[in-house]
């Protein structure tokens, strides 16, 4: 097979096919191109094109995040690989396996006035759970231990906990010779495995009262049938409260936070059991953290001890479904308790944004959901969604960048519809993500229009200033329909025409009243 005759290169390639990667999301420089040749004539990837490379990683997220699997990020030296960091940063606190490949130039040429060379080695190490330089050589000797270079950073992104990784490749001129050539032979995967003992909790559950009070809190999740299973027998038999977000993919829980509602007027738990995610809302991690002599056990592998509510007490490095399911056979009912938090915390009839966007849920049953930051993860905390949905929101660093990016590149990789509800200012921000190609007919989108960042007029940081309007309101000048008719998206103002929409990705228009968002504080 001709491809790039560079070893390192091929050694990238053959390791990446080794470790699941099939995808990978590349954008066009010259220094990438022995990479992007490279894994496009070895057959065995899936390539897509995207020229922005902060809207490329964010599609990458969300084709990682729908398929469950490792996917490759490709892009040139300079500044490209700095706009990656945003998404990696994403992943990173999601736990979502990124793999970044960025092009480099040799390392002689870093500081010498070369163009579009900066000091790119390393420079993610705060996003990523690990990264290498890997050097253009070609010797037996440097192949190995650019094997086993390459086999420990794809590992880290891989593995128990899984997250985003960098390769800086090294490459000289010149930049595409072709030959007839192979995977080097030090090409191998080097398996590490980390076998986890069986564990019976027993000096967990010894230090627990059958008699407590426990309150479990889940936010950001994969979906997990039997954590579900067990965590509804809980709250069903009156174990526990559980507060489970839309973000959890946990169904059928409290996940509402009705503005008004005191927490201070809740009986306070002897026991929160935290699962997944940060958390949106901020009232009950405040109010947790205001209350004195209870007990936080973390559950779930970490890399360092999260004190979320000052109260941690056991972090448990184990499946959350097999703790809970140790917890259910020794916990007694403590029905008043969960009666009563069970009462306060019940759904306030959906008017308004609610119920237009609840709507929406309904009329697509089979669809996955998206949410940006701001408002709209927000307002997704009042809605029933169908028990097989995923609900998915970039909660890992809960920034706006790359929203919309995320939900088009989950919807590339799922089979199944997806809709994306984003606010304006949201959707302004990542512009790039209409001008992707191959944006799926199945891809709708929802911009509420509440003219510009709506949360800083509910919040009580900024909402009393006289700068609120000018500077973080900000209104963004974002012609909608223009852009829906440029990029081939159809454009409604509609649900029901909306809803209906075939053969193409189509945007909903949604106004909504500035101030809105003062409903969900």
């Amino acid at each position: 097979m001709e491809s790039i005759d560079k070893p390192t290169v091929q050694l990238l390639a053959g390791l990446l096919k080794a470790y699941g990667v099939r995808r990978a999301v590349v954008s066009p420089g010259s220094r990438c191109a022995p990479v992007t040749v490279a894994l496009s004539r070895s057959g065995d990837f899936a390539l897509q094109t995207v020229i922005d490379e902060r809207s490329a990683a964010f599609v990458g997220l969300g084709m990682a995040l729908a398929t469950g699997e490792p996917v490759a990020l490709v892009c040139t030296s300079g500044t490209a690989p700095l706009n990656y960091a945003p998404a990696l940063a994403e992943a990173y606190y999601r736990r979502v396996p990124l793999i970044a490949v960025t092009a480099d130039r040799p390392a002689d040429l870093v500081d010498q006035r070369d163009s579009q060379t900066i000091r790119q080695a390393h420079a993610l190490d705060a996003v990523v759970r690990h990264s290498v330089d890997i050097a253009d050589e070609r010797s037996p000797r440097y192949l190995r231990l650019a094997n086993r270079l390459m086999n420990e950073v794809i590992a880290a992104a891989v593995g128990r906990i899984p997250g985003p990784v960098h390769i800086n490749m090294q490459l000289d001129a010149p930049l595409t010779p072709l030959a007839e050539v192979t995977v080097p032979a030090e090409c191998r995967r080097i398996f590490a495995e980390t076998p986890v003992a069986g564990y019976d909790f027993a000096a967990v559950l010894a230090g627990i009262e059958p008699s407590a009070r426990v309150l479990v809190v889940a936010g950001d999740l994969a979906p997990d049938p039997c954590l579900n299973d067990v965590l509804h027998r809980l709250a069903r038999d009156g174990k526990a409260v559980v507060f489970a977000e839309a973000q959890s993919n946990l169904r059928g829980f409290i996940s509402d936070f009705p503005k008004g509602l005191s927490f201070d007027t809740r009986e306070k738990p002897d026991i929160v059991v935290s699962i997944g995610g940060s958390l949106v809302s901020g009232r009950l991690k405040a109010w947790l953290r205001r209350q004195h002599g209870i007990r936080h056990i973390s559950v779930g592998a970490d890399d360092c001890l999260v004190d979320t509510f000052f109260a941690l007490d056991t972090a448990l490095d184990c499946e959350p479904a097999a703790f809970f399911e140790a917890l259910d056979g020794h916990l007694a009912p403590q029905t008043a308790f969960v009666a009563a938090w069970r009462q306060a915390l019940a759904a306030a009839p959906r008017t308004g944004v609610a119920a237009e966007l609840q709507r929406l849920v309904d009329a697509m049953p089979g669809a996955d959901f998206h949410f940006s930051n701001g408002s709209s993860v927000r307002y997704a905390q009042l809605l029933d969604f169908p028990a097989a949905a995923r609900v998915e929101c970039n909660r890992g660093v809960s920034g706006i960048d790359g929203s919309t990016s995320t939900a088009i590149g989950y919807a590339m990789a799922s089979e199944r519809p997806v809709l994306f509800v984003s606010g304006d200012m949201s959707a302004s921000y990542d512009l790039a993500a209409f001008a992707l190609r191959g944006v799926p007919d199945s891809f709708k989108m929802v911009v509420l229009d509440n003219g510009g960042g709506d949360i800083f007029r509910a919040v009580g940081t900024t909402r009393d200033l006289a700068e609120c309007e000018s500077f973080f309101v900000a209104p963004p000048r974002f012609p909608l329909e223009a852009l829906a008719a440029a990029y081939g998206f159809a454009y409604y103002t509609e649900i029901d025409t909306f809803v209906k929409h075939t053969g193409s990705p189509a945007v909903l228009h949604l106004k909504v009243a500035a101030g809105d968002a003062k409903k969900l504080f």
